[in-house]
């Protein structure tokens, strides 16, 4: 089978994992077209070809960018196409280049597509409306949408031409495998002296990655009100993946303000295996992102035990939790998940129950399960 992958950046941690079980997992020649050339995280090894959307002056200037690169960036991808066919087009993260390609359909036997979240707030230019319209006609065109069932209802219902192009398939979690080695072979005390965390202190991760729409700045000034959680709660903040110094630099500043003890990752990539670390080492996590569509690092953290304290605009995951039979914890604002988290340390115990079940849901996330979906999903 040959296989086209339309990507952010093909050094995306979940696409290069999917690429390498499905090399072990069938017999597929896998090429890359990534709009957003990434120097961070792992290597190519997985794949036959990576080619990249080139960056000229105008995707360099402000604002005029904003409206030239979509229309930019899909001729790109139409050139690419130019002389080849593939099996399977398959496109992830539907970004507006996606949506404004001409020739896609053209170039397969079968177009693919899978919702990443937050797609829905994208812009063509300066307007939602244009590319919601050109999505719609995208989404027309396309043979199947392989996502969660959570996401394939949400967009059907928005997006009706969507019924009967339905595939299942999940992310898996590399980290996984290593994590529950890690779980029955150490302690979370021996882990945490690993990261010089202190053991009497809870740790809070605010944020899974360094991108933006973490807050981490909001998160950290809400925990400033607290007094009541100064002693009691040491912060993570792993600004490794979607990171830039400039951002780094300036939640390490609010981190030093704030009051916490802390301890901030950053200028590296992670290994799985470190992954795993962490995540055993973290007791909490304040996800309130500005969206998130159930990112696998959160399944990792589920999986490790960790508390979640999720932002009730997060609209799917209530659906998202309960399709994979795990348990956290709504807030309606960042005071509220400040709140939220001063309430459940001073009655931790009675949290374990949950903890210790959402650790058990999570054994069908690793790789060597989540897989055969993907397989599955190519088989045509």
């Amino acid at each position: 089978m040959k296989l086209l992958l339309v990507v952010g950046s093909a050094k995306d941690v979940f696409i290069y994992n999917m690429a390498k079980w499905l090399k072990a997992s069938m017999d597929v020649d896998i090429d890359v077209f990534e709009f957003y050339s990434s120097t961070q995280q792992n290597d190519y090894r997985y794949y036959n070809s990576v080619s990249s959307a080139r960056n000229v002056w105008f995707t360099k200037i402000k604002g005029f960018r904003v409206l030239t690169t979509p229309f930019y960036y899909a001729k790109e991808l139409d050139s690419f196409l130019i002389g080849k066919h593939y099996d399977i087009i398959h496109c992830h993260w539907i970004v507006p280049p996606v949506v404004l390609s001409r020739s896609l359909k053209q170039h397969c036997n079968k177009l693919y597509a899978t919702f990443w979240g937050g797609e829905l707030l994208l812009k063509i230019g300066y307007s939602n409306k244009l590319y919601r319209k050109t999505l719609n006609k995208f989404l027309n065109g396309i043979d199947y949408l392989v996502n969660s069932e959570v996401t394939f209802n949400k967009f059907c219902s928005l997006y009706p031409q969507l019924t009967n192009k339905f595939k299942y398939a999940h992310f898996g979690s590399a980290a996984l495998d290593y994590l529950y080695d890690l779980m029955n072979s150490s302690s979370k005390i021996d882990i945490k002296r690993q990261w010089d965390i202190p053991v009497e202190k809870y740790s809070v991760l605010i944020g899974y990655s360094g991108k933006r729409i973490h807050q981490h700045i909001e998160v950290i000034r809400a925990l400033k009100e607290s007094e009541v959680l100064k002693d009691k709660i040491h912060l993570l903040s792993v600004m490794t993946r979607g990171s830039n110094p400039a951002y780094a630099k300036d939640v390490e500043e609010e981190l030093q303000a704030s009051g916490y003890s802390y301890t901030m990752i950053k200028g590296r990539y992670l290994s799985d295996e470190e992954v795993a670390s962490i995540r055993y080492a973290t007791d909490f996590v304040l996800q309130l992102s500005t969206f998130d569509g159930f990112s696998r690092s959160i399944v990792e953290a589920l999986c490790a035990g960790s508390i979640v304290i999720y932002g009730n605009w997060l609209n799917d995951y209530p659906q998202f939790l309960e399709s994979d039979g795990f348990q956290a914890i709504a807030a309606n604002s960042f005071n509220d998940a400040v709140k939220i988290l001063e309430s459940v340390i001073s009655n931790y115990s009675s949290y374990i129950p949950m903890s210790m079940k959402n650790s058990e849901s999570g054994q069908t996330n690793t790789w060597k399960e989540s897989i055969k979906d993907w397989v599955n999903a190519y088989q045509i």
